[in-house]
């Protein structure tokens, strides 16, 4: 017997007093009426809890579950053991939803029979959100192939790596054993999304923004708390080489996660501290095409004219100082922008 609810909302909440209201009011005002709101309070140290409560007294639908800080992989697995809706969706606290987006997501998974539905977001900045436009809105559906590509090549507003902004079905997550990795703090989301998009060959895709996903409170958090960085990327490159071999899919999306990790070794240099930033900028591309030899066999998407030149110069000759130094050039004005996706 199906559930009456139709939507379970995952919502891990950790220190965003700023955001909150305007979240959960995004939540609360959608069209969609028979929808569940599972708040998780990971141990925020502000008013966040505060907040949810307010809003639990006003809206019934509400369930908060007040837990110590374990991170946000954590909480969205507490959020889908507790989900009693037919769908289940991620919503991150510092970002809000257009009130129609679970409607339009759960109609595309019903109509189209998918077990997971996808829009695309507003990219919200200091200098404002950039609207897409489309040659149709109807909905169509990528293949495995298709997603992975995009999601290891695409940045920006119809980027594929969020797991929010997406509608999943709530058997297919149950079925597959589809949670968080809890230890895992950095690039959770794309581990999610391509084991999820692995196991389900596909995904239903709804031309439209729907979702505002907040980028500079995200940058700033990117930036304040990564450690280890280099580490990082060598787990989530190796927990997602392992998922593509493992779905006999990696040859099919290679050239794409190539240009995955050269994003990453971009982000990488990018957080080099600027008082030595040539000689660490050097042995940080030694160290990383050393581990990453097939990187130098990539063929670039969607790279600006400098990145270009970077690879080209790393490229012949990655061990010359020479292109060190244009990386710190390009580094200090600016061009080349990473983001830990």
């Amino acid at each position: 017997m199906e559930s009456k609810i139709l939507v379970s909302v995952i919502l891990p909440v950790y220190n965003a007093e700023k955001y909150l209201e305007k979240c959960l009011a995004s939540i609360c005002q959608q069209t969609l009426k028979n929808i569940e709101i599972i708040a998780i309070n990971d141990g925020s140290s502000d008013q966040s809890l505060m907040i949810l409560r307010k809003f639990a007294k006003e809206d019934a639908r509400i369930t908060i579950f007040d837990i110590p800080n374990g991170g946000v992989s954590k909480a969205r697995n507490l959020g889908i053991e507790h989900a009693n809706g037919q769908y289940v969706t991620f919503v991150d606290a510092d970002d809000w939803i257009e009130v129609t987006m679970l409607q339009e997501l759960y109609l595309a998974c019903r109509l189209t029979g998918s077990t997971i539905a996808k829009c695309d977001l507003f990219w919200r900045e200091t200098t404002g959100s950039r609207q897409l436009s489309y040659p149709s809105q109807a909905c169509c559906t990528f293949s495995a192939v298709d997603c992975l590509n995009q999601l290891f090549t695409e940045i920006g507003e119809r980027h594929f790596g969020f797991v929010s902004c997406k509608l999943y079905l709530k058997s297919f997550l149950d079925k597959h054993a589809l949670r968080f990795d809890e230890d895992m703090s950095f690039a959770e989301d794309t581990v999610f999304i391509t084991r999820a998009v692995i196991r389900n060959q596909a995904i239903c895709y709804v031309p439209k923004q729907l979702y505002y996903y907040n980028v500079e409170n995200q940058n700033s958090l990117t930036r304040g708390t990564i450690v280890n960085l280099r580490q990082k990327y060598d787990v989530l490159y190796e927990k997602l080489k392992k998922e593509l071999e493992i779905g006999n899919i990696y040859n099919e999306v290679k050239n794409s996660f190539l240009n995955y990790q050269f994003e990453g070794l971009l982000v990488i240099l990018h957080h080099i501290q600027t008082n030595t930033v040539r000689q660490d900028i050097k042995v940080g591309i030694q160290s990383f095409l050393k581990k990453y030899p097939d990187l130098l066999k990539v063929k670039l998407i969607n790279r600006n004219v400098k990145q270009l030149l970077f690879f080209r110069l790393i490229k012949m000759n990655w061990l010359n100082l020479s292109s060190t130094l244009i990386y710190a050039n390009l580094k200090k004005n600016k061009i080349i922008k990473g983001n830990a996706k």
